[in-house]
């Protein structure tokens, strides 16, 4: 039986992933995202900011490895996270918690539960 505490990071993720969906549809309709992306580069702080947010996601894709049974599951999921960012990981927490029915071990070790 799900917690009321679970219930609530299920949902956080669900809406989480909602709005970044939103938000990148968004951003890549209102302005050109190569022409705006290449400011970014620019200057100092644009570039940690990308070293920055790109060590959060290897942490998080190496969490994908220990948790997931399957490989190849796995080898999936780097692109998209790599790509797709808090979107993909906002829906990967959220598949995790609706896979996991309730039992919050089996979201954190998936497997190793």
């Amino acid at each position: 039986m799900e917690s009321s505490k679970y219930k609530y990071f299920k949902l956080y993720f669900l809406i989480a992933t909602i709005v970044f969906f939103i938000l990148i549809i968004y951003g890549v309709t209102a302005k050109d995202i190569l022409a705006e992306g290449s400011h970014i580069l620019e200057v100092y702080w644009g570039v940690f900011t990308f070293i920055d947010l790109y060590f959060i996601f290897f942490v998080f894709y190496f969490w994908i490895v220990y948790r997931e049974k399957s490989l190849l599951m796995s080898i999936i999921w780097f692109p998209l996270i790599m790509g797709g960012g808090a979107l993909m990981i906002a829906l990967y927490c959220f598949i995790a918690m609706v896979t996991s029915k309730g039992d919050m071990k089996k979201v954190l070790l998936g497997k190793r539960v």
